[in-house]
């Protein structure tokens, strides 16, 4: 902020996390460095809805900010990308900083955004969407929660597995790839156990190269079924995309991932169900679940981008599998 001397800023923050966290601490800072005027904006959902994005570019416009700053987890920093790429649409431009305060969502290196739509989970796509600088501070997520931790951890790890096996994997995207999955597959679990600041810091780095991953390749089907079981049944985003991964691990995984990861291949499911139990993830569906009405409601852009083609019986045996877990 201080080396662009921004006059007004725009700051998209979460709610109570943004203090625990450390984020008005450094904020505030900055503005007396900077004697750059605040605006807030923190009135939305957890899950980012299309009439607050509206609401949020209604007040970036009347305040005149020419810089927006996001401090916050994956649905802060949606927001404050849907606000920018929103306002740009009506002629009102301004540069995007995003600090997340969450090691997983990648939301600080892509350019795609979440927002829900008449209660439906969509994903928008475009240059401006990208953020212009992402300034990955670990000390942000040394307050997380175990389950924070873990969902957004086992976010980060699944974002950089299916990248390495996306039908729209470059050389490019793979490197980001592997650089993610060293950061994060063995630490990960460790860092739920005991955990310390550098496994803190490399977590979080290691969902930055994942975020840059998916920015080239995006996601596959563990992340298209995986949008109902949040938007439908309150699932957080990592935990909702863990229900259907050992499956679709042992579908689309092959030796060379299997060998990176220190995986047998006849045991595959097994090995990647006790993974994510490591993290505290369980995966057992809430007798609510509708399993068969929930598989309807893929997302069939990120389906299209499986290595493997899901076939009707590919579907149906993921419902077997989901259904074993009810």
């Amino acid at each position: 902020m201080q080396s662009i001397a921004p006059r007004h800023c725009l700051l998209v923050r979460g709610k109570m996390s943004f203090d625990i966290c450390g984020g008005k601490k450094v904020i505030d800072e900055l503005v007396g460095i900077t004697n750059c005027n605040i605006t807030e904006y923190s009135n939305f959902s957890v899950n980012p809805k299309y009439e607050e994005a509206i609401s949020g570019v209604e007040l970036f416009i009347a305040s005149k900010a020419d810089i927006i700053v996001a401090v916050g987890g994956g649905s802060v920093l949606d927001m404050a990308k849907l606000i920018r790429h929103m306002a740009a649409e009506k002629g009102y431009a301004a540069p995007l900083h995003a600090l997340p305060t969450t090691a997983g969502t990648g939301a600080e290196a892509t350019h795609f955004a979440v927002v829900y739509i008449d209660g439906k989970k969509q994903s928008i796509a475009a240059d401006d969407v990208l953020p212009d600088m992402a300034v990955v501070y670990p000390q942000f997520t040394y307050q997380n929660d175990a389950y924070l931790t873990a969902c957004t951890g086992f976010d980060a790890l699944a974002q950089a597995i299916e990248s390495y096996w996306a039908k729209g994997a470059t050389n490019e995207s793979r490197d980001y790839s592997v650089r993610a999955i060293g950061l994060l597959w063995k630490q990960l679990p460790q860092l739920i156990q005991s955990p310390t600041k550098e496994l803190r810091n490399q977590v979080a780095e290691g969902a930055y190269w994942a975020g840059r991953a998916i920015n080239i390749s995006t996601t596959t089907a563990p992340h298209a079924f995986s949008y109902v079981f949040t938007s439908k049944y309150g699932y957080p985003h990592g935990h909702a995309v863990a229900f259907t991964f050992p499956f679709f691990m042992k579908l689309n995984g092959n030796k060379n991932l299997y060998d990176l990861l220190g995986m047998s291949a006849n045991i595959v499911i097994q090995q990647m169900e006790d993974y994510i139990s490591s993290l505290g993830l369980s995966l057992k569906l809430k007798e609510s679940v509708d399993v068969k009405g929930a598989l309807k409601e893929v997302n069939l852009q990120r389906l299209a981008n499986n290595p493997v083609v899901v076939t009707p019986k590919i579907t149906f045996d993921l419902g077997k599998y989901l259904t074993i877990h009810k």
